[in-house]
């Protein structure tokens, strides 16, 4: 991997950045690029508050209608 990484490759991989799952040259550019740009140090910011709030849901507590509506979208970004 270079050691650049753009915003759209960012957003792909911040799933497995937040997990800690990525190789340390990945993570370094991550980092790298977080620290250069406000857009997307917002976007990880967005990410660990939904992760907060969401950890705290039970699935019963999620309207039906919510939860299929979540489910179709996470197919598709999965799929995309």
């Amino acid at each position: 991997m270079t050691t650049s990484i753009a915003c759209r490759e960012l957003l792909e991989l911040l799933s497995g950045y937040l997990d800690g799952a990525l190789p340390t040259d990945t993570t370094v550019a991550i980092e790298s690029h977080l620290a250069g740009s406000d857009g997307c140090a917002s976007v990880l910011e967005e990410f660990r508050r939904a992760i907060a709030l969401t950890g705290r849901l039970r699935e019963e507590q999620v309207p039906p209608a919510q939860r299929d509506l979540l489910l179709h979208t996470f197919r598709d970004w999965v799929a995309g």
